[in-house]
This record gives C-alpha cells, sequence and structure tokens, in this order.
C-alpha cells in the first residue's frame, strides 16, 4: 500500500535547498513510486537543450508532475533534449520511452548497461528464474516461491519501451544540457550497472541510488551469470561508497528524498550500519549453520521476510556473501540446499 509518509508533495524542495540547486541550474522533481520508499528524482537541468536525469516511472500522477515542474521554468516536455538514465530500474526509467518519443530528445546510458534498458523485461524473466533457484536453495516454502514465479514485471503498466542512442563510457568528459560539465562514473552495489555523474564544476552529484541520505542502499540481487563478479555484493557497493566519498562534493541529489550536503558524514553512517549488520549475521550463524532464509528471518524477523520476501533475501544473501569472502563463514550442500556456517579458523 502506498505510504501517505512518502507522497512526492512532501519532498518538493524547501527554500534553501531549491536556491541552491537554481544557482547551479539544477531543479529537482520529486516522483511517485508504489514502495514504502522515498519519492524518485527525475533532476532538470536546464540549458540548451534542457536536460533530465532519470525520468521515474508510469504511476499516479507522475507524467502532470514532470509537466509542472518544467512549467515553472518555462518549459514543457517538448522541450526536453537529453534523457540520462543512472541505472535500469524501473522507478528511475519507466517513463523515458515516452518523453523521448514526445520530445525527440536523445536517450543515453552507459554502454555496458545499454541491455538492460532496451531488454528489460527479457532479462527480468531470466533473472527471476535464478531468483526463483536461489529460494528453492534457500529452502523457502513451496507457496512462497510459487507466490514470486507468479508476480509479473509490470513492465507495460509502469515503464515503455526504450532505445538508448546514445551509450557512454564511464569517466568520459561529457557535457550534459549544454553546459555541465561532467563525468558517469560507475557505481555498483545497488545493481551491477549504477552510474552516478559528477558535475566537478558546481561540486554536485547526481547520485541516482548509489548514495541515500536516511539509509544504504539495499544491494538487489541478481544471477551471477549477468555481469562480471566484481560488479555485485557488498563488497563492491562498499568500495563505491568510499569513491564517492573521496570526491569533494559540496551536494548529492540522490535518487531518493531531498538533495543534503556533508556526503562523507553521511557515507560514513552507511558503512558503520552495513558493518553493524554484518556483526548481526555473525552473531546469527554462530548459534549454529542456517540457509540464506533462515538467517533472514533472525536478523528481520518472519513477518517482513514474509512481505519484502526480495529485498530481505538480496540484503541477507550479500551480507553473507561478504562473510565468506573475508572468510568469517563458508557454505556447504545439506540436500538440495545451501547452508552458511561461522568459520572459526
Amino acid at each position: 500500500m502506498f505510504a501517505k509518509r512518502f507522497l512526492a508533495e512532501r519532498y518538493i524542495p524547501q527554500a534553501d535547498e531549491r536556491d541552491a540547486l537554481a544557482a547551479a541550474g539544477i531543479v529537482r522533481i520529486p516522483l511517485n513510486v508504489p514502495f514504502q520508499v522515498e519519492p524518485v528524482n527525475v533532476v532538470l537541468l536546464l540549458g540548451d537543450p534542457p536536460a533530465l536525469i532519470d525520468t521515474g516511472m508510469r504511476y499516479r500522477d507522475n507524467w502532470a508532475c514532470i509537466k509542472r515542474g518544467l512549467s515553472e521554468h518555462g518549459l514543457s516536455i517538448s522541450d526536453i533534449g537529453e534523457l540520462w538514465l543512472t541505472h535500469p530500474h524501473l522507478d528511475h526509467f519507466g517513463l523515458a520511452g515516452d518523453i523521448a518519443q514526445h520530445s525527440g530528445a536523445q536517450v543515453r546510458a552507459w554502454h555496458k548497461g545499454q541491455h538492460r534498458f532496451e531488454q528489460y523485461e527479457a532479462l527480468w524473466s531470466h533473472d527471476r528464474e535464478g531468483y526463483l533457484s536461489f529460494l528453492r536453495a534457500s529452502n523457502v516454502a513451496s507457496e512462497q516461491i510459487e507466490a514470486a514465479r507468479r508476480s509479473p514485471s509490470h513492465f507495460h503498466e509502469m515503464a515503455g519501451p526504450v532505445v538508448i542512442h546514445r551509450p557512454v563510457a564511464v569517466q568520459e568528459g561529457l557535457w550534459m544540457a549544454g553546459r555541465h560539465r561532467a563525468t558517469m562514473l560507475h557505481v555498483p552495489g545497488h545493481s551491477p550497472w549504477c552510474t552516478a555523474f559528477w558535475l566537478e564544476e558546481s561540486g554536485i552529484l547526481l547520485a541516482g541510488d548509489a548514495v541515500l541520505e536516511r539509509i544504504p542502499s539495499n544491494p538487489i540481487y541478481y544471477p551471477n551469470d549477468v555481469s562480471p563478479p566484481e560488479w555485485q555484493g557488498l563488497k563492491t557497493y562498499a568500495r563505491s561508497l568510499r569513491r564517492l566519498q573521496e570526491l569533494p562534493v559540496q551536494r548529492v541529489i540522490p535518487g531518493h528524498g531531498f538533495s543534503f550536503t556533508n556526503h562523507r558524514k553521511i557515507i560514513s553512517r552507511s558503512l558503520l550500519r552495513l558493518e553493524q549488520r554484518q556483526t548481526r549475521m555473525r552473531d546469527v550463524l554462530s548459534r549454529g549453520p542456517k540457509t540464506v532464509y533462515e538467517v533472514a528471518e533472525a536478523v528481520f524477523s518472519p513477518q517482513l521476510t514474509k512481505k519484502a520476501l526480495f529485498l530481505v533475501m538480496s540484503e541477507s544473501l550479500r551480507h553473507l556473501d561478504w562473510l565468506v569472502s573475508q572468510g568469517q563463514a563458508k557454505t556447504f550442500l545439506r540436500g538440495n540446499h545451501i547452508y552458511y556456517q561461522a568459520d572459526h579458523r
């Protein structure tokens, strides 16, 4: 159910944030999402031509919200000339195809993530098969696995087909909206294809979902065969956070929620929370071998694990695999199920 506390209208920039961004020719437009998370941000870069970073999804009145946000600056959707996408999740790119069709805007994204936008639905089906195998190996109840199997992609409801007109290389020097010098950074962890845009001259980081203010971004489950191994996992995510922490950022515009300053303190807090979760995982394993599902229930509660199975299982798996990579846990097979146990070597 949609949470009223996360209504986009409650996240409209206030005067201090609005003025700080306006000085750099930037506007943050919050849009609604059908999840228990803060509204997703569409970022307008003023220039010639105007550009949008991410687009939100087909949901509620998001199309009208974008139109309203643009009209406040004398613009319409048909004026948009560029769309830049941070990562291939529906809440961030669902409206990209519609906006491009309406405006003729050029859609741009990291070249190694291009297929994840253009073939989203087919690849989602492949990913789901891997996820179902993961649930079976974790000894999840058959009725929960069947519910996951029946779950639709929601692609046609929340997105439209999108073509990437210009694939972009990371570290490539870019001009966005004709006036914003930028560098695209590959910052995997939340997904293997997450990118951020660093506007060095204004000191603004367009972070996508790589950095959020309130909580660390959830490391979404993907099968191992979809990307190089170094693009997945919490070790990867922590490395991305530390990389962004070193930049001389003045303000972060995240993929969700208000923009914020003091990014180094916020990233340090996120890294600390990851370490605290690691400690909790180790404590659970110290009481005996467990499947990912059993660890998830012990750490997050059986109720939350059942309600938010995909997100909870994703995070639990990533933490457990991080422990394995550190030599603090190991896996073994018991029948057809994978168990994790503490490694005291």
